[in-house]
């Protein structure tokens, strides 16, 4: 997508708490596009994958819902076709906005790790961490299911950023270590 041409829509209630959780991948897009018209100086952006590491860090609580979930053996809602994302490491991540501030490159760049994952096989991953088996519930068309279960395509590529020198790691290299972390965490209370 080129921001440049992304509508810009400043008389949203952008200050609206509820309107920004509910409209966030649009607020990116729409800064990414004032910065992109905005003449005068060039600018890079990082687009992230989903976030996960970090153990107690990761803030978000995705991870430790499935983490939770399979280990107290609850079932997990999940999309028919459930369709592929991509995540990255958090300190991969560092390294890349790190990487990417002194870069010569302008316009932007997805920071993912290489390989997509659907939900189960991230389940899969949590599963055996866990020692537990995954329990899948499919929801019907249009219900929600549980966080990265997708009826859509929702992965990007890292094509860009790796042929401006940025080395990914494998998602399933680093995962299970993240899982782990997460595993080791105090149990949440149950969602």
């Amino acid at each position: 997508m080129d921001p440049a041409g992304w509508r810009v829509a400043m008389d949203l209630p952008w200050h609206d708490d509820a309107y920004l959780d509910a409209h966030y991948a649009e607020g990116k897009r729409q800064a990414e596009a004032v910065f992109a018209r905005t003449a005068g100086f060039a600018f890079a952006s990082v687009r992230s994958a989903h976030v996960l590491g970090g153990g107690a860090q990761e803030f978000t609580g995705r991870l430790a819902h499935y983490t939770g979930r399979v280990s107290r053996g609850e079932d997990i809602a999940v999309h028919a076709p459930a369709l592929p994302t991509v995540f990255i490491h958090h300190e991969e991540l560092a390294d890349l906005l790190s990487w990417a501030a002194t870069a010569d490159f302008t316009g932007p760049v997805n920071a993912c790790s290489d390989g997509p994952l659907d939900v189960r096989g991230l389940t899969g991953i949590v599963a055996a961490q866990a020692g537990r088996k995954a329990v899948h519930r499919i929801v019907p068309a249009g219900e929600k299911a549980s966080p990265f279960s997708f009826d859509r395509h929702y992965a990007m590529s890292n094509a860009r950023a790796k042929k401006l020198g940025f080395a990914f790691s494998r998602t399933t290299d680093w995962l299970p270590g993240a899982v782990a972390a997460a595993l080791a965490l105090p149990a949440a209370p149950t969602d």
